[in-house]
């Protein structure tokens, strides 16, 4: 299974499951940037997590889905040159990413004081437990390595997430690529029409339902800036005869918009 591109897709569209993955706050993500970030031309941080504030730690996060017994070596390498390019004073935390510990590189020794250390953390996705109701990132990183049988039942929770919870958000279709994207990798045996039909995986972007849900978001979206601006032009005493041509709408309409403003 190709990873590296679908995980740093999946942190940069849903970047709190880092958070969550690692038992803290979904809520820390808006104190971060996410990057994928090249070092020195040679290595490629799979996923960074940089503060926008001082005091908190930097995020480095690798995915590894085969044996590579010099991943350690290679993952502290891209730590500290990005540390040394930047600052050797900032204060950092590395989540090794596995499928399973099987994949994990054997000889651990060298590394064993910083593995033991609050520096890392070593995730196991095959280990990984999730609550009841999983946020839609936790969900999908079990997707990964779920038995059919339980990867099905998976699919259907997030696709009625997106479809009830989600359906007036951008992050409904967010998740539904998300989750097509993922299976066709990890079936990609099957072309994407089989697997729509193997997990029933309507694209709910195409239903009546979910169009109807997001043409309402965007006008009441189009509403309210209309209304803005039509409460900060008042504010600087512009006619509203004036504003009706600007908008190119009647001035009865600007005169509903006012009311709303205030």
């Amino acid at each position: 299974m190709e990873t590296d591109s679908f995980f740093c897709q999946l942190l940069k569209q849903l970047p709190e499951t880092l958070f969550q993955l690692i038992g803290l706050p979904a809520e820390r993500a808006s104190s971060y940037r996410f990057d994928s970030v090249e070092v020195k031309k040679s290595f490629r941080i799979d996923g960074l997590y940089v503060p926008k504030e001082a005091g908190l730690p930097l995020y480095f996060v690798e995915v590894q889905f085969q044996r590579l017994e010099t991943f350690y070596a290679n993952l502290f390498a891209k730590v500290f040159l990005f540390l040394e390019e930047n600052d050797p004073g900032q204060e950092w935390i590395a989540v090794a990413i596995f499928p399973k510990k099987s994949v994990e590189q054997k000889q651990l020794g060298p590394y064993d004081d910083l593995l033991r250390s609050r520096r890392v953390k070593r995730i196991y996705l095959d280990q990984l437990s999730i609550p009841e109701d999983p946020p839609p990132g936790l969900a999908i990183l079990k997707l990964v390595t779920a038995p059919l049988e339980e990867a099905s039942k998976l699919v259907s929770h997030l696709m009625h997430k997106a479809r009830v919870e989600l359906a007036d958000s951008d992050l409904g279709p967010k998740v539904v690529q998300l989750v097509e994207e993922l299976l066709i990798r990890r079936f990609a045996q099957l072309i994407r029409e089989e697997v729509r039909t193997m997990f029933q995986l309507q694209d709910i972007r195409k239903t009546k339902v979910w169009q109807e849900a997001r043409e309402e978001a965007r006008e009441e979206t189009e509403l309210r800036m209309k209304r803005d601006f039509v409460k900060k032009l008042l504010a600087k005493e512009v006619s509203k005869k004036e504003i009706a041509e600007m908008l190119e709408i009647s001035i009865e309409e600007v005169r509903r918009l006012a009311k709303r403003s205030v």
